[in-house]
């Protein structure tokens, strides 16, 4: 392991660590380090020592067994932790997710246990596809059934997206279409009507055009600079910079310690990580 000062670690957005492979995570940290293999034959081992360590950002569709973990606690009680809780509704899209009735059993859980101010509800990705029976819809629709529950929790942020056209979606199973600039921004408004008045700010990831038609909503940083500052609990955090993971991009510095050759399980069909091919 090369010598670096500490640094926020994110587990993951290449994969869902907390639902599919916790018990890899948790051996790594009761031992300090992991090794993960990010692609094209590179492997990296990252120490995972409370020293090396300002804090995790962790990312899941389902945190149910990551919180129900003998360890939890202990790794809660000695580090920072933000929790990113993806809650969508379309099992189209997303078929082995397990049910809405369950993640926000699950939800509700983790705002106990750590506190609604570190968890950020993301309701992503917004699509636009083609059912079996030739129709054209969205999924947008449930966010207006799931933002009253959130928000009862004291969960007061909000991330979207609109889905990226990756060539590779081209090969679904499912057919996605393309939002076009006048449906991205009803859309948007409708969601930012809503959310206003849940007190629920909206968090846009990666979609420009939406932050320039729509006045109200953010742009997103989901590994935030200020939100590490004022949930740091053991006073390591330190100025992060700007260090973005695509285009439009707002997040600040972390190292994600997840690999692509984890698959992960959920094979939602709108996933860049996905390999799946058309049937």
């Amino acid at each position: 392991m090369s010598a670096s000062p500490p640094q926020y670690i994110s587990v993951s957005r290449r994969t869902d660590i907390p639902r599919f492979f916790y018990e890899e995570f948790y051996t790594a940290w009761q031992k300090g380090a992991i090794t993960y293999d990010s692609g094209y034959g590179r492997s990296y081992t990252v120490s995972l020592r409370a020293e090396d360590v300002l804090g995790y950002i962790f990312w899941s569709k389902d945190f149910s067994p990551f919180i129900a973990h003998p360890l939890f606690k202990k790794l809660l009680n000695g580090n920072n932790c933000i929790f990113h809780f993806t809650i969508n509704d379309c099992p189209d899209l997303e078929p082995n997710v397990a049910p809405l009735s369950q993640r926000l059993e699950t939800l509700a859980r983790l705002c106990k246990m750590v506190g609604a101010e570190r968890v950020l509800w993301r309701f992503d990705p917004i699509c636009k596809y083609q059912r079996q029976d030739g129709r054209i819809v969205t999924n947008g629709e449930a966010f207006f059934r799931i933002l009253p529950q959130v928000a009862q929790l004291g969960v007061r942020r909000c991330y979207f997206s609109f889905m990226t056209p990756y060539a590779k979606l081209k090969n679904r199973r499912v057919r996605f279409h393309e939002f076009s600039i006048q449906e991205k921004t009803a859309i948007s408004r409708q969601m930012l009507d809503a959310a206003s008045e849940a007190q629920v700010a909206l968090y846009n990831c990666c979609n420009q055009e939406v932050l320039d038609l729509v006045p109200g909503i953010h742009k997103a940083h989901c590994v935030e600079d200020e939100l590490l500052a004022t949930t740091d609990r053991f006073g390591v955090y330190r100025r992060l910079t700007s260090k973005a993971t695509r285009p439009g991009c707002g997040c600040y510095e972390s190292r994600d310690i997840g690999s692509y050759l984890w698959k992960c399980p959920h094979s939602c069909h709108y996933c860049y990580a996905n390999p799946e091919t058309s049937c």
